[in-house]
C-alpha cells in the first residue's frame, strides 16, 4: 500500500483545487510548471511547495513519465477517481465488453466444475469474480450512457461553434465505434444474451444444489440478483443513449451530405463552368425564352385587321326586385322589435306570434341569430317543449332572453 487512505483522502480534501488543476493537465506536467501549479494552489497554512509536491507523488497521486525524466503525470486510479466525481466518464467500446463477456465465459466454467466437484473455496472465489465482472461491465454501461448523452448535448449546444462537417464527424465515430457495436452485442440473438443465459442456468443449478448450505446459498442468490440487475441496465442505458444520439447524427448527417454536396458542385462549378453542372437536366428547371411574339401568319393577319377595333360600352345591368320574399326575416328589423319587447318569455313562440309566414328553415336562421347574439341574457328552462312550425315539429327548451343590467 503506497500510504494510508486516511492519509490520502485528508490530503486530497485539503488540496482539492491542485488535485483538480493536475486531472486537466492531460498531456502532463514538468517539474517547473508542478512547483509553480502548487504555490498558486497554496494557502498560508500549509507547507512548503516541495514538501507538497513530494506529498503528490508518495501519496501515488503523481508518477513519472514514461517519456521524460522530469515530468508527471497523475496515475490511473486517482485519474478513474477524479473522473467518477467530476461526472466526466470515460466511453468503453464494445471490445473491451465482448473482453468481460469472455472473462465471464470463462468462470463460469470454473464455478460449473467446482459445483459438480463440490468445492465451497473454489466456489466463492468463482462467484467473487463474477460479480466483480459484472459490476465491472455495469459500471461500463453506465458511463457510456452518460458519456454518451454529455457528447451529444454538446454537440447541440454547439457553444464551440463547430462546424457541421466536425460535428457530424465527433457524432459519426461515436455511433460507429460504440453504439453500432454495442447495438450488435447486446441484441437478444447475439453473444452477450446468450452468454449471460447460460451463466443464469449455473447459477440457478448451484443455488438448487446448494439449497442447504446458507452461506453458499446467499452467495448464488446474490449473483443472481446481480446479474438480473445488470441486463436490465444494459438495456436501459443503451437505448437511453440511442435516444440522444440518433436523432442528432441523422440531423447533422442530413446537413453534412448538403454541405459536401455544395461544396462539390461550387469546385466544379469554378473549374468547369455552370453548363457542366447538367443542372436543366438533373433539375428539371423550367425556363422561357422571347424569340418571336407570333410564328404564325394567320394569326398575325388577323390581328392586323382587328387593330383599331373600340368596343362599345356595355349594356347596364337590370335593376334588382325591391320586393322581398316573403320567408326572409329581416335581421335588424327581428333584433329591434325583440329589444323592444324584452323580457321575452319563450323567443320560438315569439317568432311564431311577430313571424307566422316565414317557412320553418328561416325561423330557424332566425332562432340562432337570436340565440348567438347580445340582444338579452339568454336563460334556457328545464322542461323540454314541442314548437309546430309549419309542417314541421321542433323539440326545444324553452329560451327566456332577460334585459342586460
Amino acid at each position: 500500500m503506497l500510504a494510508n487512505p486516511q492519509t490520502f483522502f485528508r490530503f486530497a480534501a485539503q488540496h482539492y483545487p491542485l488535485l483538480r488543476d493536475l486531472y486537466y493537465r492531460t498531456s502532463g506536467i514538468n517539474d517547473a510548471d508542478l512547483q509553480e501549479l502548487v504555490v498558486r494552489n497554496r494557502s498560508a497554512e500549509d507547507p512548503a511547495p516541495h514538501f507538497l509536491a513530494d506529498q503528490l507523488l508518495k501519496l501515488g497521486i503523481l508518477e513519472m513519465s514514461p517519456e521524460a525524466t522530469a515530468s508527471y503525470e497523475m496515475t490511473r486510479p486517482v485519474r478513474n477517481l477524479m473522473r467518477f466525481l467530476l461526472q466526466e466518464q470515460r466511453l468503453t467500446s464494445a471490445a473491451v465488453i465482448q473482453g468481460y463477456l469472455a472473462d465471464l465465459e470463462q468462470t463460469q466454467a470454473e464455478l460449473d466444475a467446482a459445483v459438480r466437484a463440490s468445492r465451497p473455496v473454489r466456489i466463492e472465489r468463482a462467484l467473487h469474480e463474477i460479480g466483480e465482472t459484472l459490476e465491472r461491465i455495469r459500471q461500463d454501461s453506465r458511463a457510456n450512457r452518460e458519456a454518451l448523452v454529455n457528447e451529444a448535448l454538446a454537440l447541440k449546444s454547439n457553444r464551440e461553434r463547430r462546424p457541421v462537417k466536425e460535428r457530424f464527424e465527433i457524432i459519426n465515430r461515436l455511433w460507429t465505434r460504440y453504439l453500432e457495436p454495442l447495438r450488435d452485442l447486446i441484441d437478444v440473438r447475439k453473444a452477450m444474451d446468450a452468454g449471460l443465459d447460460a451463466l443464469d442456468r449455473v447459477l440457478r443449478a448451484g443455488a438448487q444444489t446448494f439449497d442447504l448450505d446458507g452461506a453458499l446459498f446467499r452467495e448464488f442468490s446474490r449473483c443472481r440478483a446481480r446479474l438480473l440487475r445488470l441486463r436490465r441496465e444494459v438495456g436501459d442505458d443503451f437505448h437511453e443513449a440511442l435516444r440522444e444520439v440518433e436523432p442528432l447524427y441523422e440531423a447533422l448527417k442530413r446537413d453534412s451530405e448538403l454541405v459536401r454536396g455544395a461544396v462539390r458542385a461550387l469546385e466544379r462549378l469554378g473549374r468547369e463552368g455552370i453548363r457542366r453542372l447538367a443542372l436543366m437536366d438533373r433539375l428539371a428547371i423550367p425556363f422561357w425564352q422571347q424569340e418571336g411574339l407570333f410564328a404564325d401568319p394567320a394569326l398575325a393577319s388577323f390581328l392586323q385587321e382587328v387593330r383599331g377595333y373600340r368596343p362599345a360600352p356595355p349594356k347596364p345591368l337590370a335593376a334588382g326586385a325591391a320586393v322581398l320574399s316573403a320567408d326572409f326575416i329581416d335581421p335588424e328589423q327581428m333584433f329591434a322589435e325583440l329589444k323592444r319587447d324584452l323580457p321575452v318569455e319563450d323567443v320560438f313562440q315569439w317568432l311564431a306570434t311577430r313571424f307566422p309566414a316565414p317557412a320553418p328553415g328561416e325561423v330557424l336562421r332566425a332562432y340562432g341569430r337570436i340565440h348567438g347574439g347580445d340582444a338579452g341574457e339568454p336563460v334556457f328552462g328545464d322542461a323540454e317543449r314541442a314548437y309546430v312550425l309549419g309542417r314541421e315539429t321542433v323539440l326545444a327548451h324553452p329560451l327566456r332572453l332577460e334585459r342586460k343590467p
